[in-house]
């Protein structure tokens, strides 16, 4: 049995590879508080707004965490 050989076109070799990273996205069950501070569940709160909500509520909280680790920084660096 012959093996097949695929031949690539030529613009694929010039081609850039993408890299992605992690999708940001938080991790909600229905029946845990809703993350938009209302103390509501988020089945009866936010999930109509589905993933584009958790995905905004997921930049703002990394948003955040870059700001408290660079605070961080900052306090380590003046000792």
């Amino acid at each position: 049995m012959a093996r097949r050989t695929t031949r690539l076109s030529p613009k694929l070799s010039t081609r850039k590879s993408v890299v992605t990273g992690p999708r940001q996205i938080l991790k909600v069950g229905r029946n845990d508080p809703c993350p938009c501070g209302s103390g509501e569940k988020y089945k009866n709160c936010c999930e109509s707004k589905g993933d584009v909500f958790l995905q905004k509520m997921a930049k703002k909280q990394a948003k955040e965490d870059k700001k408290k680790k660079k605070l961080e920084r900052k306090k380590a660096k003046s000792k």
